[in-house]
This record gives C-alpha cells, sequence and structure tokens, in this order.
C-alpha cells in the first residue's frame, strides 16, 4: 500500500502534471534510481514509457525514453469517443495536462523511441525538435504458434475486461456485430476471454457468447480460434493483443486503428473493416471461406515471424544505441 499512497500524495501535490506521471512518481522511488546513480558510472539510462521519465531526466548522461506510444494522441481520442460524463472529464482533464508536458520531456532525452510512423508524426506535430525512432513491440514466435492438429473454430475476443476499452468493444461486437454474423452464420460461437470480467460483460454471456474468466493461459484460444474480432476505435500505439493471435496463426478482423503499428495488408495478413457491417462481413467471410482463412493464418504468421520477432525488435534496439553511443 506505501507505493500506491506515495503516488497519490504525488499526484496531488503536483497538480500541474498528468495524472499518470503524478501516480508514478514515488519518492522513494526515485531516492533508490538517485542512489544508484550516485554509487555506480552509468553510460547509458533508459526509460520505459514516459510515466518514468521523470526518474531520469536529469541525469548528465545519454538517456533513451522508450515511450512507445504518443499519449496526448491515446487521450484525446479517448476524451472524444467517450460517452460518458465521468470519463470524458477525467480524460479531458489529462489530455490538457498531457498536451504541455509531453513535448517538453522528450527534450530531457537523446531519444525518444515510439511504436508506430503515427505515433511518431503525432509526436513531431507537438515537437519537430527532438529526436525520434520506430521501435516496434515484439513476440515470443516460439511460445504463440499456431497448432495445426486444433480444429478452428468460433470467433475469439480477449483482454482484460475491467478496461474500459475493452468493455466497450465487448459491447460493440454484442450489440452491433453479432446480430449481422448470426443471421448469416447462426452457429457461431463467440468466445470472450480474459481476466477481470465486469457485471456488464458478465451479463452478455448468454447463448451463443461464451465467456472464459480468468483463464491460465491465452495461447489454446487463440491456437483454436477462426477469428479473432477486434473492434478497436481510438488510442494510439499497437495492440500487442494482435500480434499474438498472428503469430499464432489466428485470422484477424480489426479496424485501421487496430492494425496501425503492424505493416499488414487488407486481403493478405489481416481483414480491416471500418464500421460494425464491415467488420461482421469479414467475420463472415473468414467463417464460411476456408481457402480465404487458411491464406489469412499463414501470412499473418509469417510477417509476424520477419518483423515483430524479439530478435528483429533486439536488431533495432542494437541499432539505436550504436547510433546514440558513437554521437
Amino acid at each position: 500500500m506505501k507505493p500506491l499512497t506515495a503516488g497519490l500524495r504525488t499526484a496531488v501535490f503536483n497538480i500541474n502534471k498528468p495524472l499518470e506521471i503524478g501516480f508514478y512518481t514515488q519518492p522513494a522511488y526515485d531516492k533508490v534510481v538517485r542512489e544508484l546513480v550516485a554509487d555506480r558510472d552509468y553510460d547509458l539510462a533508459f526509460s520505459f514509457f514516459m510515466r518514468t521519465a521523470e526518474y531520469l531526466k536529469n541525469l548528465p548522461i545519454k538517456k533513451i525514453l522508450m515511450a512507445e506510444d504518443c499519449r496526448t494522441l491515446y487521450q484525446k481520442r479517448s476524451f472524444e469517443t467517450s460517452s460518458s460524463i465521468k470519463q470524458k472529464m477525467i480524460r479531458g482533464w489529462e489530455y490538457r495536462r498531457l498536451k504541455k508536458y509531453e513535448p517538453k520531456i522528450v527534450d530531457k532525452f537523446d531519444i525518444t523511441t515510439l511504436v508506430t510512423e503515427h505515433d511518431i508524426a503525432e509526436m513531431q506535430k507537438q515537437n519537430s525538435k527532438a529526436c525520434y525512432r520506430l521501435l516496434t513491440n515484439g513476440t515470443d514466435i516460439s511460445l504463440f504458434k499456431p497448432n495445426d492438429s486444433v480444429k478452428r473454430d468460433g470467433i475469439l475476443f480477449a483482454g482484460k475486461f475491467d478496461v474500459w476499452a475493452n468493455e466497450l468493444m465487448v459491447k460493440d461486437i454484442v450489440k452491433n456485430i453479432l446480430p449481422i454474423v448470426h443471421k448469416s452464420r447462426p452457429e457461431a460461437i463467440m468466445n470472450l476471454v480474459g481476466a477481470d470480467p465486469t457485471s456488464s460483460v458478465i451479463a452478455m454471456s448468454v447463448d451463443k457468447i461464451k465467456l472464459h474468466a480468468d483463464v491460465p493461459e491465452m495461447i489454446p484460444y487463440l491456437q483454436k480460434a477462426r477469428v479473432f474480432l477486434h473492434p478497436h476505435n481510438g488510442g494510439s500505439g499497437i495492440q500487442n493483443k494482435l500480434l499474438e493471435a498472428m503469430a499464432c496463426g489466428c485470422p484477424v478482423v480489426t479496424t485501421p486503428t487496430g492494425i496501425q503499428g503492424i505493416k499488414a495488408e487488407h486481403g493478405k495478413n489481416v481483414l480491416v473493416g471500418r464500421n460494425s457491417e464491415e467488420l461482421a462481413r469479414h467475420t463472415i467471410e473468414l467463417l464460411q471461406n476456408d481457402e480465404l482463412a487458411s491464406e489469412i493464418s499463414k501470412n499473418a504468421r509469417k510477417l509476424i515471424v520477419d518483423t515483430h520477432s524479439w530478435e528483429a525488435v533486439y536488431e533495432e534496439t542494437d541499432k539505436i544505441i550504436e547510433e546514440l553511443m558513437s554521437l
């Protein structure tokens, strides 16, 4: 409880900082970092996520901020798409503070890495002078892999259900997409797999919508599903769950924002829809077309192996480190 309390106290006293920065800025942790720096000689420091940047921003050594995504963009999209007054107020408050904080904090680092070109473009709009590099996310392709002995069947959505964005996607699937799918494929089972389901998600688990809560392992579900349905809306960064699904050869149906950061082609590695009708139509296509489903599955796996294995990510990381250390 002490770290949580400390984080909340810091957030209260740093009212001009974003909530996520205040929450993770803890005096006890800062003390440990300062002691380590005083005791040892470091050549390079990394801040993983912007929320840890406060600890390293003033160190007189070379620094890389692995920001992952543009947080201002994330909160802006969340604020604009929220239908909840409470969510809109909080996210609007956070967006305004991030808009001031984010462009300044990247100036404290030699290089800031982001996982998509889109996030880099948004950061450049805020601060065109900072140095940005693309560094995508990876997945364990030896662990997340197809299981050819299992017959694929049904539709899958996966995620931590008490995350607001995931709950919204489940509601979208149940209310807007599945009714269209079931008109054509009434036998199709929708599997909702993930941790901490809310009462709203539990209530939606009826008839052909099956809830699998707090499962010990996600991989068997990714290996068995015929379609991974992900009606993503807004946000920023890259969807790691899609990396895992595609690595398992599970055909993905998603949106343009859902696939951002993954160099997939519609009709080759993934099927992309811009609204509920298109997402439903693509889902139906994969359910009834064995040849298409097989082609998407194989191409998706190959793409992730080629571009999002940890080996590929480490190679890009080494290049960025070498670039900075040679300066």
